[in-house]
Parts: C-alpha cells; structure tokens; sequence
C-alpha cells in the first residue's frame, strides 16, 4: 500500500508536470516550425510552377487555389505565433486583441476554404469516374473559376461576419464553434463518400492512365480526414469542456500538416522509378506527370465509349 504523501509531494508532482507539459509543447512547438518551413516552400512552389510554368487546365485551376489556400493558412498561423509572442510580453490592450482576433480569423478564413477546395475537387474526380462522357463534352470549362470564386467568397463571409459578431458581442456565444460545424458536417461526409468512391474506381482498368492522379486526389482526402478533421473536433471538446493548451496545440499542428502535405503528396506520386545512371526528377516533372493524366483519361474514356456505342 502507497505511503501517505509527504507535504511538498503535490507541490512538486504538479511542478513536474507543469515541467512535461512545457517541454512537450516546445518539443512539439519546434517540430511544427519545420513542417512550416517545409510547407511553405512546397506550397510556393507549387503556386508558382502552375501560375506560371506548367500549362494551365480546369483540375489544375483547383490545385493552384489549394495550395493558395494552404499557403495562407500556414502564413497565418505563423504571423500569428508572432504577434502573440511579441504583444503578449507587454500590456495587453483592446487594439491588440482586435488585431489578435483578425489574424485568428484569417486563419479560418484559409482553413475553410482549403476545406471546401478539397471537397470540390473530391466532388469534381467523382463526377469524371461516374460520368466521363458529360465531364468530358458537356462540363462549362470556366466551371473550376467560378467554383473557386464562390468558395473564396463563401469563405470570407463566414470569417467577416464572425468577426462582425464577435466585436459588436452581438452573439450569446461563440459563432466560431458553429463555423467549424458547417465546415465538418458539410465536407466531410462529402469527402467520405467521394473517398470510398475514388478507391473503389481506382481498381478499374478503365482508369488506368487516370491512376496517378486518382491516388493523388485518393491520398489528399485520407490525410484531410487524419488531420485536418481533428482540429475541428478538439475546438468543440475545447467549447464544451475546459480549456487544454497540448490539446489544442496538437490539433492546430494537424492543420499544420494537412496544409503541408499536399506537395510531397504530388512528388511522390508524380516521380518515376529511376535506375542507377537516371537522374532524379524534378518537382515541375512530377506535377506535369501527375496532372497530365486530366487530358489523356479523359480521352481514353471518350474513346472506348464511343466504341461501345
């Protein structure tokens, strides 16, 4: 049987782990400061290979807003992080929490609309596997623009007007919370159907010259439900429970890396295996090879409907 506790036994159980609990955080602080770094050059990279070098086409119009998105997300929550370490070491005041707040809700302002991209794109490679011959002949090419355009704009209504609410406090409670339950209930379902839906394709000879994009779009929305989907349910346990800083650190680093993983994704799926006195590809190659596949599949399926009919 455990002995009675000495009287400084608390004191330093609760030092030690006030101790843990602040290494852990800096341990994982500094682990999300590398995948920042990371996702910051791939992201650029990939908005400045499809803006400016790559030809452009309706799917890639997607991609190119994702990766703006992502890339605004990750910028945020560092300039964030840097205010806040910055302001909060001197009196605190009603300008800089304002100022706090509208970097906060730019974050979720890009965090939403990567969310609803994603949930597009989902929607769009359902729509070229189930009806290839309507996406193929009867599909507005300016669709993609107009997509992206009303999801950007649906994105900053959602972040203005709970910015709105938030300082005039004309709202009981936090519209925040309900902005993450649009956003979870609305694209996940989606996402989850279109998954079952890709993998299931993707088994299809039909599709074989459309695998390599198919496994893009397929590994994208696994890693949006392993990642991004958390911060959404730690903010609602966060709402109704008590406040955890590790918890909401954790979740806050899994948007980190749902908006940082996109780009190896399309590396890693795009490269070729290479033999020994092959050089080794690069990333432009590797985005061409993966997005090249929009043209040829959907030619490929043009044809062999034609000759069924």
């Amino acid at each position: 049987r455990r002995k009675p506790s000495e009287p400084g036994e608390e004191i330093f159980s609760s030092n030690y782990d006030q101790l843990f609990d602040n290494l852990t955080l800096k341990l994982l602080n500094g682990f999300f400061a590398l995948i920042c770094i990371l996702g910051l050059v791939g992201n650029g990279m990939t908005i400045y290979l499809l803006a400016f070098s790559i030809k452009r086409n309706p799917f890639t119009t997607f991609i190119l807003n994702l990766s703006i998105a992502d890339f605004g997300v990750i910028t945020s929550l560092i300039t964030a992080t840097i205010f806040v370490t910055v302001f909060t070491q001197s009196h605190r005041t009603d300008v800089v929490d304002a100022f706090f707040f509208l970097f906060f809700e730019f974050i979720f302002f890009t965090y939403s609309a990567s969310q609803f991209l994603l949930t597009a794109i989902s929607l769009d490679r359902c729509v070229a596997v189930l009806f290839p011959l309507w996406h193929r002949c009867h599909r507005p090419p300016y669709l993609s623009t107009l997509v992206c355009s009303l999801i950007w704009i649906l994105s900053f209504l959602l972040s203005a007007v709970h910015f709105i609410l938030h300082q005039t406090r004309a709202f009981g409670s936090s519209p925040l919370l309900y902005q993450l339950i649009v956003n979870g209930l609305l694209c996940t379902p989606l996402m989850i159907v279109s998954t079952v839906t890709l993998l299931i394709h993707m088994r299809s000879k039909m599709q074989c010259n459309q695998r390599k994009l198919l496994t893009t779009i397929f590994l994208a929305l696994l890693f949006y439900l392993l990642f991004s989907l958390p911060m959404n349910v730690f903010f609602v346990i966060d709402y109704f429970d008590t406040y955890n800083l590790l918890l909401m650190t954790i979740g806050i680093g899994c948007a980190i890396l749902n908006s940082s993983i996109n780009p190896l994704l399309y590396f890693l799926v795009g490269r070729k295996k290479r033999g020994k006195d092959q050089p080794r590809a690069s990333y432009k190659v590797a985005l061409q090879r993966v997005f090249k596949d929009e043209k040829g599949s959907s030619e490929q399926q043009e044809t062999v409907k034609e000759d069924q009919l």
